[in-house]
Formats: structure tokens, C-alpha cells, sequence
């Protein structure tokens, strides 16, 4: 079936804020047995542990009844197709569908350990009622709470929230709310609750003020802004030996959120910059607790090129050991014959174990700038 408009405009923001290789539009798959041909959802988006589905509603444009439609569309219909997403998680061993770099993957391995977050968003003509275009979510008997948002209001979230992990905590943000006062979440427009989570993940309380906090967060977006990066992925990492190698890689980078990202991008942004430089530049590195992955960046200069993969892996290797880090995202940068960057990559995940080799090494000639903690009370003020 043709995707409608909203459908598509939703897929091009769920590629453009969570990755091409982590968003989801084309879902149908074939039942094995039967070789009859079933409707996933009409958006996915996976990224480890985060696993959202979406159900999209377009209101035509003829169409005058906004109270019913309502009640068919996206009560009935959206909420009835999210429960048959939900039940062939149950009922399929495998579920192939392909992302938008047109990878193909088993979804089916999204389940495990994921908290699934039920999306409808809707987009219903300009004189659709106030009251009704508020509706923050529907609760089911059988399967929760299920997000509702009207289309607008889901392009903003995304404008304002760009990385997967940022839009995870507002949807946890937005429950709280609606646990902490079902009725006020309904007489709020979307923007003050953006506006309250900016302020403090703490849905205990309402201030009308935190509305203001919307004012000055989209212009900040510049600061922590690695879609470029991600975009050349394919471009910029070598010796790939199957599709999607560096999955992982950019998993990683996709989880950071915009404090952790601003670090990524500064030191990448560094090692650009000093690669040339005829002095020896000490490797940037960052380590992030969280997801206890740790990430070094090397500027190389051209000459040295031949050695590149021999520092990529043990600057890779010494400071996920240093960090006492279960993965480490490594890159090396330096000029080409043709005065481009390069960039070559590599990903380590193992428990940390001592290794008495790298001890001594690491003791006798320490190869990085000491680290310091940073804080950040909230990284949206």
C-alpha cells in the first residue's frame, strides 16, 4: 500500500534524528508459513535497547467529521495495529524488515531487554478541536500507555531533541506527568511540557514559567550537530567486510546525548585540526560512564600514514584498558595523498580484564593527557 504523506514526512524525521541504519518505514513481512504478507508497523525505530513503533493517521482533506475520525483512526485502527505489532513479537521467530540504508534485519531481536515505546501520531486537518488535538496518550487494558501526538507537535520534539536518547527520557518524562496529573497533562499544549522537561526531569509539580525554556534550545543545536559524520560512515570507514560492520560504531555515537556529543565533536573537530601538525599531538579521548564506552581520537600527521592502523589499535586497546571500559570506539585522522581526511576506525568490546603487559606498559610511558570528571547538572540550560 502507498505510503501517505505523513508517513513519509515521518520516516524522513525518524531517519534524520535517530540514523538512517536504526529507522524503519519499510515493514511489511511474509508470514512463512502461510507466505501471507503482514504489516509490521508503519515505523520502527531500534537502537539496542530503545524500540519505539509508530502507527501514522492522515486525516483527508475533504474530510469534516474530526470527531469521528478520531474515534475510527487513531483510537480504534492505530491502537488495534500497535496490538498486532505487539502480538507478532510473540508469535514470529523471525521478522525481516529492512532500515532506510536498506539493510535488512531481524527485528525480532529488538524485544529482548527493550522497553517498547507505542507511538500514534496524527495529522488531522487545520480545524481539528483544541481538546482533541491535546490528548497526550490512550491507556489500554491490555497494553499501557500509548503515546499520542499530533504530527506538528512531533516535528518540534524533534527538532529541539535530537538524539535518540534525549527523545527515550522526554516519552519516560511525559508518563511521569501523566501519572502525576492525568487530567492537567490534557489542558497543556506540548510545548509546555518540552518546556518543563528543559527545566527538570522531575514531573512532580507545574510551573507555568518553564514554558519559556524553549526560546534559545534550537539555535544551540549547531554545538553538538554530528549528522555529517554519521551520513559518511559508509564513505569514511575502510576495510569493511560485511554491510553493516560498523553498526556498532555508530551505535554508540547514536546513544551519546548533547553534553556527551558536544565532547565527541570537539575532539574529532581537534583531531581534524592538528592532524598536520608537525609536533606529536597526544591522542583526545573521552569516556562515558553511562554506557560504559570509552572513545579515543588520533591526529596523524600525512607522513606517518603507513602506521595508522598500527596506533588505531593500541591507542584503541590502551585506553579502553586505562578506563577500565567493556568498549571502546577508536578513530585515526590524517591527509591523503589528495589533501582529504581520512578517517579510520575501529570498534572493542570485551570485559575488562588485567593484563599484566599493558600494565606495565601503561605505567612505564603513559601515551595520553591525564582525564578529569566533568558534571552537568542539566545539559539543556
Amino acid at each position: 500500500m502507498p505510503k501517505t504523506n505523513s508517513e513519509n514526512i515521518i520516516s524522513e524525521i525518524n531517519s534524520n534524528v535517530f540514523f538512517k541504519e536504526f529507522s524503519f518505514s519499510k515493514n511489511d513481512f511474509k508470514d512463512a508459513m502461510t507466505n501471507q504478507e503482514l504489516e509490521f508497523a508503519d515505523n520502527i525505530i531500534w537502537l539496542d535497547d530503545i524500540l519505539f513503533i509508530y502507527q501514522i493517521k492522515e486525516m483527508e482533506k475533504n474530510s469534516t467529521n474530526n470527531e469521528s475520525w478520531y474515534k475510527n483512526k487513531v483510537k480504534n485502527k492505530a491502537v488495534k495495529q500497535i496490538k498486532n505489532t505487539l502480538k507478532y513479537f510473540d508469535e514470529f521467530s523471525e521478522i525481516i524488515v529492512e532500515n532506510e540504508k536498506g539493510h535488512k534485519l531481524n527485528i525480532k531481536e529488538a524485544r529482548e531487554n527493550s522497553d517498547i515505546k507505542k507511538i500514534i501520531i496524527f495529522h488531522p486537518n487545520d480545524d481539528f478541536p483544541e481538546d482533541l488535538r491535546r490528548l497526550k496518550f490512550y491507556k489500554s487494558t491490555d497494553i499501557g500507555l500509548i503515546h499520542l501526538f499530533h504530527s506538528e507537535d512531533y516535528y518540534w520534539i524533534c527538532k529541539y531533541l535530537i538524539t535518540p536518547v534525549e527523545i527515550l527520557e522526554y516519552l519516560y518524562f511525559r508518563e511521569d506527568f501523566y501519572y502525576y496529573n492525568e487530567k492537567m497533562i490534557n489542558e497543556l499544549p506540548e510545548q509546555y511540557l518540552m518546556g518543563h522537561f528543559f527545566e527538570t526531569p522531575n514531573a512532580d509539580h507545574f510551573n507555568a514559567k518553564y514554558i519559556s525554556n524553549l526560546t534559545d534550545q534550537y539555535e544551540r543545536k549547531s554545538e553538538f550537530d554530528v549528522s555529517l559524520i554519521i551520513e559518511n560512515f559508509n564513505k569514511s570507514i575502510k576495510l569493511i567486510s560485511h554491510q553493516t560492520e560498523y553498526y556498532p560504531i555508530i551505535k554508540e555515537i547514536a546513544k551519546l546525548n548533547r553534553t556527551e556529543l558536544t565532547e565527541f565533536k570537539k575532539r574529532i573537530s581537534l583531531s581534524i585540526e592538528k592532524c598536520e601538525k608537525f609536533e606529536v599531538i597526544i591522542p583526545y579521548r573521552i569516556y562515558i560512564q553511562r554506557t560504559d564506552c570509552a572513545f579515543v581520537f588520533i591526529p596523524l600527521h600525512s607522513s606517518k600514514s603507513q602506521h595508522a592502523m598500527t596506533a588505531l589499535h593500541n591507542f584503541t586497546m590502551a585506553h579502553k584498558y586505562d578506563m577500565k571500559a567493556t568498549k571502546c570506539v577508536g578513530v585515526v585522522v590524517y591527509k591523503d595523498k589528495t589533501e582529504h581526511y581520512e578517517f579510520f576506525w575501529q570498534f572493542a568490546d570485551e570485559v575488562w580484564s588485567f593484563d599484566e603487559e599493558l600494565e606495565k606498559l601503561l605505567t612505564d610511558d603513559f601515551p595520553f593527557r591525564k582525564t578529569s570528571e566533568k558534571k552537568v547538572d542539566n545539559r539543556y540550560k
